[in-house]
């Protein structure tokens, strides 16, 4: 991923991209919900195998209901952004994609590899409060 111009060698720097709830997203029935949040998991899956992505995982407690998750990708923030949009979840509509670029002090931050992925050590319902 080419360098921001004016950023000083001293930062990594990675794409963010934001899953957003659109204002109105398409009234969608609770087995397609299923079957998309599915094919959106093993979509991103594919993605930190392919080391496109170095880290990804659902919002919490956040201020704006519409944040639902984010993704640190290793790419450029255009190709991040084409990549994110072929998710299933946002092809269909239920999802939508913001993207930046985010510059950190180098070293300060690590994403070592999971044995397996992510939803196997922690199950996604024990995310909820």
């Amino acid at each position: 991923m080419d360098r921001p111009r004016g950023v000083p060698a001293a930062f990594d720097v990675r794409t963010l991209v934001f899953l957003l709830r659109p204002e109105n997203p398409p009234d969608l029935a609770e087995e397609t919900l299923a079957d998309l949040q599915r094919r959106h998991l093993a979509y991103g899956a594919d993605l930190a195998a392919r080391g496109i992505t170095a880290a990804n995982g659902p919002m919490r407690q956040q201020t704006d209901e519409r944040l639902r998750g984010m993704s640190v990708y290793t790419v450029g923030v255009e190709e991040a952004l084409a990549t994110a949009r072929e998710d299933p979840m946002v092809r269909a509509g239920w999802l939508t994609v913001e993207a930046a670029r985010w510059c950190v002090a180098e070293g300060r931050i690590a994403f070592p590899q999971y044995p397996r992925p992510v939803g196997e050590v922690v199950p996604f319902e024990e995310l909820d409060d």
